[in-house]
This record gives structure tokens, sequence and C-alpha cells, in this order.
């Protein structure tokens, strides 16, 4: 098992947090959180950053479970309000209650490797832009080996096509593994999951219709590596979608259940 017990005690102790009681979430579903006004004061922009610049090493490494806390929360380091910090205090408060979380990795099956990756996306979530933000995680096996949580970079206009531009990041990312395990010599099949049906009817469909010739022309990459067999996508139902994870806050029951199918456990 990979962790950092460590280093979140190290933190909690370095901010003083070490007497916050335990949440189970590192974010509220019930908060919106805003950028500041022309005319609100930024509060402690020092502390803040250096907040959220400690919990990026956490996710980079092994905590996957607080990758979307910290992206949200980023976007708002050059002005930070209070409503920002006590937010940021929260994932600490959740840190707290699971520091001895970390990453199992068990050992490989007999059988042939594969590479799975999911992909989910939850539209128009940023409360100031109405962008969307994307998740998605790769699993080599059964071990988890890249997972990442950003918001989309142009806002979409509907549900189907926030899940075709995460499906098509998540492709480019397919399409690099594939360059490195060719190198390898190693063959691995490579299945993309979605759990949007017209996102992957979308994929399949080379004809460019009404409904999407709006897209930009880079996200219809997925559609060329379908054509050219580099990997599949299936569908997966939405409650069983771990990449909702990296999307949006979730409740306490619905937290616990994604992350431990990541392979978060204490």
């Amino acid at each position: 098992m990979l962790k950092q017990q460590l280093y979140i005690d190290q933190l909690l102790e370095r901010f003083n947090m070490n007497n916050l009681n335990p949440v189970k979430t590192p974010l509220d579903p019930h908060v919106k959180l805003y950028k500041a006004l022309l005319d609100e004061p930024a509060v402690d922009t020092n502390l803040y950053q250096q907040y959220l610049g400690s919990l990026m090493y956490l996710v980079t490494c092994t905590r996957p479970d607080i990758a979307h806390a910290v992206s949200v929360l980023s976007q708002f380091c050059s002005h930070p309000l209070a409503s920002h910090h006590q937010a940021v205090k929260r994932v600490f408060r959740y840190l707290s209650g699971t520091r001895s979380m970390g990453l199992s990795y068990s050992r490989p099956s007999t059988g042939s490797l594969s590479l799975i990756g999911y992909s989910d996306a939850g539209y128009g979530n940023c409360w100031d832009t109405r962008r969307s933000w994307q998740g998605y995680y790769f699993l080599l096996g059964s071990c988890l080996i890249f997972w990442r949580s950003s918001k989309q970079h142009s806002i979409s206009t509907s549900t189907t096509e926030a899940e075709y531009m995460a499906l098509s990041t998540t492709a480019r990312q397919a399409s690099w593994y594939l360059i490195g395990m060719k190198e390898l010599d190693i063959k691995v099949p490579v299945t993309l999951k979605c759990d949007n049906t017209s996102t992957i009817d979308l994929s399949h469909h080379t004809i460019i219709s009404q409904h999407s010739k709006h897209i930009d022309i880079h996200y219809h990459y997925v559609r060329e590596c379908l054509l050219n067999n580099k990997f599949s996508i299936e569908y997966i139902e939405t409650t069983n979608n771990t990449a909702d994870v990296f999307t949006k806050p979730l409740d306490a029951a619905k937290h616990s259940k994604l992350i431990l199918q990541l392979g978060c456990t204490v």
C-alpha cells in the first residue's frame, strides 16, 4: 500500500489543524463556491496558496479522493475569500479522519493484462463560467496508475458534448500509453468506459450533424482512434462509473463507495 500518513500529520501540525472535527467528504455538495467580486478584498492569499500547494503533493502521489476538491479550490488561489478558506479547511478536516488511507495495489491475476480508462463529466458545474468539470482515470489490470480532475477549456451546450470532450481527453491519454507500450514491445488491449450512450454514438458516427458541427475539431480525435482500432469504447452504468468522484462533490455514502473502487483503503 502507498500512503502518506506522516506527511498528513505534518501538514495538520504545520497549519494548526490537529484538533479539527473530521468530516466524511472533502467538499460539501450543498455549498457553491464563487470567485470574488471586484470590490471584495482577498483573505490571506499567501496562506491559501500554501494550503493548496501542500494538498497538490498529496493528490499527485496517493490521494485521488481529494483530486476534485483541490482542482476546484485551486482556481481561487489568486484572490481567495473567507468562504474559500473555509472550504479548504474542510479538506484538511477530511484528511484528519482519513490519515491512514492510501492506494492499495494487489498482485496481478493470471491472464492477459488490460488497460481500462474511465471517463466522466459534470455538466456546467463551474458556477462562475458554467464550464464543465471532467475527470478520468486508468487502471492497468486492477491497479490505479493515473487520475485527473480538471475544468474544460470551453463551454459545452449539452451533457453529451461535455462527456464527449472528456472522452476525447481520455483518448489522448490512452494513446500516450499505447505509444509507450509499443516501445516496450508490450501489447495491451485498451478499453474506455463512458456512462453516456449519446456520447458513445457520437464517437462512432463519422458524419457531422447539426448537433455536433460546432464542436472543436480536436475533440473528434476519439473518432479517428476508433477507426484505427486503437481502443474500444464500452458503456458503463452511471452508478458504477467511479470517475464521477473527479467531477463533482458527492454525498458521504457515494464518495466512500467510489473511492473504495479506486483502491483507496485504510
